[in-house]
This record gives structure tokens, sequence and C-alpha cells, in this order.
């Protein structure tokens, strides 16, 4: 399992998608305070490899708390760039 800050997107990221980016994403946001879901699956340590509309919402709040424009739940490229100037990765 990939530990938040050390995720490899190689890939956009959006809504319907699923898979391990997926997965590290969501425990990145998690990790950072912009919580996925508060129970079940999605929450801390229940992270899944699902792109729904919680994980939509909790990319909007971190593209927002970013400076990102657009802010519009889509991890591409802007969102790429921040995530590689924030963890070094």
């Amino acid at each position: 399992t990939s530990v938040p800050g050390s995720c490899g997107f190689f890939r956009n990221l959006y809504l319907g998608l699923s898979g391990e980016d997926v997965k590290c994403l969501q425990k990145y946001l998690n990790s950072k305070g912009f919580t996925v879901s508060t129970s079940g699956l999605g929450s801390f340590d229940k992270e899944s490899n699902y792109f729904g509309l919680k994980t939509k919402d909790a990319v909007l709040r971190w593209q927002r708390n970013q400076n990102i424009t657009p802010s519009s739940g889509y991890f591409g490229p802007i969102s790429k760039i921040k995530y590689q100037s924030l963890t070094g990765n």
C-alpha cells in the first residue's frame, strides 16, 4: 500500500475511475485533512480504489485550499503539478 505523499500519478483522475492511484489519492487527502468520508469506504484506513462523489468533493476542497483554478474536483495536470510541488514526488 502506498503511503501519503508517495503517489505516482500517470493519468488524470476523475469521477467514475478506479485504481490504486485513486486509493493513494484518497489516502493523501485523508491524511491532509481533506476527508473523503467520515465512515465506511473512503474513510481513514478504509480508502477505496473508486473515484466517487465523495472523492470529487475532497479533491475540490483540496484544490480550493491550494488556490488551484479552476477548482473542479478533476485531478488533472494542474493538480498533479501542485501535488508534486507539495510532496516532492
